[in-house]
């Protein structure tokens, strides 16, 4: 519930508490702890993208499956999952695309051991000035996953974004 609220208010608001549960849980510049961290943000989105998706698939499948002698394990492994698979990568892919440009978390709970790109990123602004052909290349760098990850997975992602649409 707590992190739902990161969603809809300003960071700025829940940052002191969840820095100093970070800070006294040992989490805080740990790559373990971001990971939480990101999980935790991003997961209203997948638990509601996958909630509407499921919701669209048939109830007359599983109740043949039922008559046919299917137990729940098999609904959902032979059944479910495999009718499902272009919303679970659809979901996949956004909530990967979520926690790579997810910034201002990492910036604030990571420092050296656990940085991620958008911290490294971040610091090539300096007292100085901005470097911009280091940060051009950076930058480059870490848009060319997501846009590699987003182009093998286009059909994936277009079926699951789309199932439900029209009917």
């Amino acid at each position: 519930m707590w992190m739902l609220s990161t969603k809809m208010m300003p960071a700025v608001a829940v940052l002191v508490p969840i820095y100093l549960i970070f800070l006294r849980t040992g989490l805080m510049d740990t790559r373990i702890g971001l990971t939480v961290m990101l999980m935790l943000i991003n997961l209203p989105i997948v638990v509601w993208m996958l909630y509407t998706y499921f919701r669209e698939i048939p109830g007359e499948i599983l109740e043949a499956a039922r008559m046919d002698g299917a137990s729940l394990r098999d609904e959902i492994i032979h059944i479910l999952t495999p009718m499902a698979i272009p919303g679970i990568a659809s979901t996949m892919l956004l909530n990967i695309i979520l926690a790579w440009n997810e910034s201002f978390w990492t910036i604030q709970l990571t420092t050296t051991n656990a940085a991620p790109l958008s911290a490294f990123i971040a610091s090539f602004s300096s007292p100085q000035g901005l470097f911009w052909a280091k940060l051009s290349a950076a930058s480059v760098m870490a848009i060319a996953p997501i846009l590699i990850m987003g182009w093998f997975s286009q059909k994936q992602l277009v079926r699951g974004l789309t199932f439900g649409a029209v009917k």
